[in-house]
């Protein structure tokens, strides 16, 4: 009596040596299986497994676990015994078979002797499963030499196929078999990917997205795809359904199909779609002769799925199109700025007659730019608009330019055929500008030294007439083309008094802090006019560049940048007396550098305050900043 309550006391059982932590215990045909032990305490754990209700003498299997592990060891059981799951009738719809309240007798032995029990589950080893389905086109755009495959992700976001087989036929189906983990466990994790040869021959690709025995689409992208895990429940089942989208547009002009992720994640998902931030294409074509596109290949959406957006384009113009007639400027206007997919395509089954006019918008929006009477705007500074899409989480000064140029004397620019949207209008703010100047020298050999800025040698020169090649060679027809400000024959082939030649320098003057306002434009066949805030003068930060060793320290670049996303750069060059002047700032910290663009010597160091803060309006000096090489 004594023994038998010290073998079901539940205090023996916490005080224990040795615990079965698995709740389950998958059995092979003949009985046997294995369970997790764990060894709690500093010394080895020792003894034997048993099952209770075991037939006869129990098959009791030893085990060894080293302190403070966690070891699988076996467990069997007779074919006879009520415990044993090969025993209870299969359950339709399940693959596996169970007994639940098996109890698992643990004869301790060490670190001392004790006896406890274990309930657990009883299952039918299930050693693998089937991943099957079927592919099916709708309409008449099937896909050829279909292929579904088993992918799996490894380290770094990279995938590895495991597995294929090809589809025969349209609706034919595909089954692969995946090995579950011990003790009946799901699967490792795979993604499907059907891979078909479209409307045109070329060969695409998506990711099935669903749950067992229902899709839910699909897209090229792998986070476009569910991960799936096959389990001892019965074969996993993941058809695949495709149809298409056909229509007309302008004869030859590109079609593309895109469709927004399912999830618009954090910076690494915008950047990794092929429109950034917005959505990556899942298939394309060109119209024909009479204008009729079709795109084929397309995964099903359900009816609640607003899923895809019709993008065209012929030459400069493009237009995007979702379930409406309306047209819409870009990805990111289909989607509302904002990731909304109210304006898409639901595909629940062949799109016919889509419409997707790409002819020009005839959209006329008038800029009037405004300036502060301090000052006089100059022309490639002051006087250069630009209008940005205001893409969704993207700074300013990487939103894309849709367009630009230099307003009027009287700040005015008109811009014709905008595509529907929203923008930025920019005024004064203008990067990437450079121009020709005067220099005091009649050639800059030290910038053109070395291999890799021989071709460069276009940008310096005393008249342009004395540049190798002629107009239409060599590097007069590159200075002649030069993007921007091209060379003129008219202007430099002669040299200014005072002066001996002439230089291209990434730099133009600004005396404006520059402007940001916002249109938005709708439709087609508008004209708007948009009335700028007024540009007011910006600081001026003067200073003086020296050198040693009797360098020049003439037509030298110094430039002020801002780590802030909405700041232009600045820049100034210093004359004969090393003095510079860079104006056009706008107040807040601005980092300084010299030499910016190399054009004497690669060295960039100097000694000299680097960094100045300002408020715009206002004047300083920055100082003496000594130029190191």
């Amino acid at each position: 009596m004594i023994a038998g309550l010290l073998t079901a006391s539940p205090a023996e059982a916490r005080s224990s040596g040795a615990a079965v932590t698995s709740s389950r215990v998958a059995l092979s045909s003949s009985g046997n299986g294995k369970v997790a032990i764990t060894c709690k305490g500093k010394r080895q754990c020792r003894g034997t497994l048993s099952f209770v209700r075991d037939t006869g003498k129990p098959r009791a299997r030893s085990y060894r676990v080293r302190p403070g592990r966690t070891a699988h060891v076996s467990v069997a059981l007779r074919s006879g015994s009520s415990d044993n799951p090969y025993n209870v009738a299969a359950v339709p719809g399940r693959d596996v078979r169970r007994v639940a309240k098996a109890r698992l007798k643990v004869a301790e032995t060490a670190p001392r002797r004790t006896t406890h029990y274990r309930s657990l589950t009883t299952e039918t080893l299930v050693r693998r499963q089937q991943i099957t389905g079927r592919v099916t086109g709708i309409g008449p755009a099937l896909a050829t030499d279909v292929r579904v495959e088993l992918v799996k992700q490894v380290r770094g976001g990279n995938t590895s196929v495991v597995k294929g087989q090809a589809v025969a036929g349209n609706g034919g189906s595909f089954s692969l078999a995946v090995s579950l983990r011990g003790n009946n466990l799901s699967s490792n994790p795979y993604l499907l990917r059907v891979t078909g040869r479209d409307q045109n021959g070329q060969r695409r690709s998506w990711y099935w997205r669903g749950t067992n025995g229902k899709p839910g689409g699909g897209g090229p992208q792998v986070r476009d795809g569910s991960f799936i895990r096959a389990t001892k429940w019965g074969d996993y089942v993941a058809d695949m359904t495709y149809t298409s989208i056909s229509g007309t547009t302008a004869p030859g002009a590109e079609v593309r199909v895109a469709a927004p992720p399912q999830h618009l994640g954090g910076r690494t998902t915008r950047r990794e779609l092929d429109i950034p931030g917005c959505a990556s294409f899942v298939g394309a074509t060109k119209a024909d002769g009479s204008g009729a596109y079709t795109v084929g290949f397309l995964p099903v959406t359900s009816s609640a799925a607003n899923r895809y957006v019709v993008g065209v384009r012929q030459g400069t113009d493009s237009a995007w199109y979702g379930s409406g007639p309306t047209r819409f400027g870009s990805c990111y206007d289909a989607t509302s700025y904002r990731g909304q997919r109210g304006n898409l395509i639901a595909l629940t089954g062949p799109v016919t007659g889509k419409a997707a006019d790409v002819s020009p918008t005839r959209n006329s929006v008038t800029v009037k730019a405004r300036y502060s009477s301090a000052y006089k705007p100059t022309q490639q500074g002051d006087r250069w608009i630009r209008l940005r899409e205001k893409v969704p989480g993207v700074r300013i000064l990487d939103a894309p330019v849709v367009a630009e140029g230099i307003a009027s004397a009287s700040g005015v620019r008109r811009f014709d055929d905008v595509p529907p949207g929203r923008y930025y209008v920019e005024v004064g703010r203008r990067t990437g500008c450079a121009d020709w100047y005067p220099s005091r020298f009649t050639n800059n050999r030290t910038y053109f030294k070395g291999s890799a800025r021989k071709a460069e040698g276009w940008k310096s020169f005393r008249t342009l007439r004395q540049l190798p090649g002629g107009a239409n060679s060599g590097l007069e027809r590159i200075a002649r083309r030069a993007d921007p400000n091209p060379a003129s024959g008219t202007v430099h082939n002669r040299v200014p008094k005072g002066y001996k030649g002439w230089m291209y320098r990434g730099y133009c003057k600004a005396r404006g802090a520059g402007t940001i306002n916002t249109l938005t434009v709708k439709g087609t066949g508008q004209t708007l006019t948009k009335v700028t805030s007024r540009n007011r003068q910006g600081a001026v930060v003067k200073g003086r560049v020296t050198r040693t060793g009797g360098r020049t320290n003439q037509e030298i670049m110094v430039r002020l940048t801002s780590s802030k996303g909405t700041r232009v750069v600045r820049t100034g060059i210093t004359d004969s007396k090393g003095t510079f002047y860079i104006a056009g700032l706008t107040s807040g910290n601005w980092r300084v550098s010299v030499n910016s663009d190399s054009w004497r010597g690669i060295g960039r160091s100097f000694t000299g305050r680097k960094t100045i803060r300002v408020k715009a309006g206002k004047g300083y000096n920055i100082g003496t900043l000594k130029f190191g090489s």
